[in-house]
């Protein structure tokens, strides 16, 4: 089921108003994976300036910050004001933020506009979505989230490589990619329309239906958790690979490869299970990323880390879609700008601590048993999953059976 659109002369068809609004969530992959490549490149430029590496390598995780930071204001504005203005804004000040660097010569400036990025992104992020919520209901919703979650991982593939291609000419050179959202938002003004409920009146404003911040709290907590597991294998395979003697390029390569193009076929798995619980597709995915660890620590031969990084990616792929369907579940679109931004900070917050919490792991007991211990988390999660899933199906056999009795009565 779709919501009718307010349709206008430059509405674009529904499928193609939902693929851009996909293709706006892949910012979140380029704010990152485009720059990759070069900070090696960045930290020689500025080999002179005191703690040049750090500062460089911060380049990547400010965005994450950001968006966690300032994910859940931004939702909580968005209910309140024009998505699709809003998102059109964050668009612009992503390109802008996002080019900066290739005209800034020191690093506290980049630093800035990095930061400037992330909130940015958070606007994009949380906007994006929750347009994309509002476009489609059910079934059809669930499809599009899955594709815009199974398909970042691809486009991540893509980004890198063409970080490394410009990267070759210099570090500058990348930055010229983040020209890109403006682009997006021309598209977004020209195609994208406001949806509107079956009265014809803004689906901003629907009957109010509040299930509070309560509401967001398990799926907040289980992103939380789902997000620093998938990270784990995303940042720490290459570092993993290495230690065990796989150090080549292409070696490294491969892998990131296998674990990225894992996820889209864990959407796939959320489609098939489509008419499963919540709880029930949860369970899956966290005995799968547990299996995943397992593995990557226990064989540690190439074939070995891989197979244990695919399958968690397969696990990773099956609960982002089930989450984020999760969050924005229980909201009509009133308050649809609250849950797609608590899910954003709970997913980037888990993207800027996994190295962190990773790193400790390792460094008191080892990279081996990190993973075992994040397995053991999982195997955690799985088990509160199958609590979960049985106290649904009696529930719903107390419902069953009372409603059995009611029609003896009647």
């Amino acid at each position: 089921m779709t919501f009718p659109i307010g349709r206008s002369s430059r509405a674009a068809p529904l499928a193609l108003q939902g693929l851009i609004l996909v293709s706006v969530a892949w910012l979140a992959v380029m704010a990152t994976s485009l720059i990759a490549p070069v900070l090696p490149l960045m930290a020689r430029h500025f080999a002179d300036a005191p703690n040049a590496k750090e500062l460089v390598q911060l380049t990547i995780a400010l965005p994450a910050l950001m968006v966690a930071l300032f994910a859940v204001p931004i939702g909580l504005l968005i209910d309140r004001v024009d998505r699709i203005g809003v998102l059109i804004g964050g668009l612009l000040l992503y390109a802008a933020a996002g080019l900066a660097p290739t005209l800034l010569d020191t690093l506290p400036a980049i630093l800035a506009s990095r930061c400037v990025v992330g909130v940015a992104e958070a606007v994009v992020m949380t906007a994006g979505t929750a347009l994309l919520a509002d476009l489609f209901d059910g079934p059809s919703r669930e499809q599009w989230f899955a594709l815009q979650t199974g398909s970042a991982t691809l486009v991540s593939i893509v980004v890198l490589a063409l970080g490394g291609a410009l990267g070759e000419v210099s570090w500058r050179t990348p930055f010229f990619v983040y020209a890109l959202p403006s682009i997006f938002a021309v598209l977004v003004w020209r195609l994208v329309s406001r949806p509107v409920d079956v009265a014809g009146v803004p689906a901003s404003q629907e009957p109010v239906v509040d299930g509070g911040w309560s509401a967001l709290t398990a799926p907040a907590l289980t992103t939380l958790l789902a997000s620093v597991a998938f990270y784990v294998v995303v940042i720490q395979l290459p570092f993993l690979l290495t230690t065990r003697g796989y150090a080549a390029p292409s070696q490294i390569g491969l892998g990131a490869a296998l674990a990225a193009a894992a996820v889209p076929l864990g959407s796939v798995l959320f489609r098939i299970l489509a008419r499963r619980s919540v709880a029930a597709r949860m369970a899956i995915s966290f005995a799968l990323s547990a299996a995943g660890f397992l593995l990557m620590a226990h064989q540690t031969g190439y074939a070995g880390t891989l197979a244990g990084a695919f399958i968690n990616g397969v696990g990773s792929g099956l609960a982002l879609p089930t989450l984020l369907t999760w969050a924005t579940g229980g909201d009509n679109a009133h308050h649809r700008g609250r849950s797609t931004g608590a899910w954003n900070t709970a997913f980037f917050l888990g993207q800027f601590l996994s190295p962190i919490v990773f790193a400790m792991l390792s460094l008191a007991h080892g990279a081996e048993t990190a993973l075992r211990l994040l397995a053991g988390v999982c195997a955690v999660a799985f088990v509160a999953s199958l609590a979960a899933l049985y106290r649904q199906g009696r529930f719903m056999a107390r419902r069953v059976l009372a409603a059995k009795g009611v029609s003896r009565c009647t």
